[in-house]
């Protein structure tokens, strides 16, 4: 038979050159799309080995992942094709090169000139190579802002290491507290007649009274009578008037204080916080503040001077006499209007030439006592003071 031609029939012997050289052709052409293709996705595989450096992964497996990765699909496409199984592969190669070209920068942002530049560099060893792999990198445009770089995680807080407890002598106790800086909280239990209030204070050395608000107070039963006495406090919000009014004890732990002065002050509430814990109540003990174990160890005092306590119920005067030849006396009175005994109050008589101290005793709730004593010689003076320096019940 012979094959069909414009000028005629075509010999087979021709026909079969024809057949021959168009398989020919497919083969060379199939040969230069692969060669191609293979340009592109060794750059890109270069981009993932360099990837794969940066973040020191194995060589064996970042080799066999890059490997997958890159040439995998194409080679399955070009293996499973029906016919020109070369021009597939290539021209899938090429397109899932710049697939994956593109896609790196999604994945890892900015990094993708520097990993060609260290994968072209393993790839072909030598100064020469790695300087002409470094122009070709940066020779590439720009990432497109596809995505950001991830932010940052977070770093836990450490746990401080904290030292075993102290050994607390029988005159220490240590109470928790809340807060920093100067706003420390310490819990205080107040008791009076047989009720019990437990609330959460304020550390304020630079308070010189303990402050409750009235409902406190109220919920204590020592809520203070239109006789009260009134003092001006100087708090952090200016000067105010206070009533006091007295509890029976007031415990830090298993340490109580008897015949504490509560000052009441409505403003000094902050949250759970139920106002100051003043110097009535902490100048009786040396403070040591446990930072690491948010601790306060409160130490008992040789002796613990109560007239900040008395003070506010009790008066104290003194009459002056003076006799020729310069010799004074003085007669010191104390009035307690306070509902408890007094076992000792100490006046300070005080003038330009000097001080003395004048100590009277045992003081009934609501009655007056008066001690007569001689002042010391001393530069005459034109006026005398007298003050509470130190009392307790």
């Amino acid at each position: 038979m012979f094959g069909s031609h414009p000028d005629g029939p075509v010999p087979p012997v021709v026909g079969s050159v024809f057949t021959m050289m168009r398989e020919r052709t497919k083969g060379i052409v199939d040969a230069v799309v692969a060669s191609v293709a293979l340009l592109p996705a060794l750059g890109v595989f270069a981009a993932f080995i360099g990837l794969g450096l940066h973040r020191n992964v194995a060589t064996g497996v970042l080799v066999a992942t890059a490997s997958a990765l890159v040439f995998g699909p194409p080679v399955a496409l070009g293996l499973t094709a029906r016919d020109r199984k070369g021009l597939v592969m290539g021209a899938s190669g090429v397109l899932w090169s710049l697939f994956l070209f593109m896609a790196i920068p999604v994945y890892f942002p900015q990094e993708r000139v520097d990993a060609m530049a260290s994968g072209l560099a393993v790839l072909r060893l030598g100064p020469a190579w790695q300087g002409m792999a470094r122009d070709v990198a940066e020779a590439m445009p720009e990432d497109p802002g596809l995505s950001r770089p991830q932010v940052p995680e977070a770093v836990a807080t450490p746990e401080p290491e904290i030292h075993p407890p102290l050994d607390l002598a029988d005159d220490q106790i240590a109470l928790p507290f809340e807060g920093e800086g100067r706003r420390l909280a310490v819990p205080v239990v107040f008791e009076h007649n047989g009720r019990s209030v437990e609330t959460w204070m304020m550390l304020d050395t630079g308070a010189t009274y303990t402050t409750l608000p009235r409902s406190v107070l109220y919920e204590l039963g020592v809520e203070p009578g239109d006789d009260a006495p009134v003092l001006t406090l100087h708090t952090a919000n200016g000067d105010r008037q206070a009533s006091f009014a007295l509890t029976d004890t007031v415990w830090l732990g298993n340490l109580p204080l008897n015949g504490v002065a509560l000052a009441e002050c409505n403003e000094c509430v902050s949250g759970e916080v139920s106002g100051l814990l003043g110097l009535n109540v902490t100048g009786g003990y040396n403070l040591t503040i446990d930072s690491d174990r948010k601790e306060v160890v409160f130490t008992e005092r040789a002796a613990r001077q109560q007239h900040l306590d008395v003070s506010p119920f009790t008066d104290v005067g003194a009459r002056f006499t003076r006799f020729p030849g310069g010799r004074v006396e003085v007669e010191v009175t104390v009035d307690n209007d306070s509902p408890r005994f007094i076992s000792k109050a100490v006046g300070e008589v005080s003038c330009d030439g000097g001080s003395w101290r004048i100590e009277v005793f045992d003081i009934p709730a609501g009655s007056t006592r008066s001690v007569m004593e001689r002042l010391p010689g001393h530069e005459r003076c034109e006026s005398y003071r007298i003050s509470l320096v130190d009392a307790s019940w």
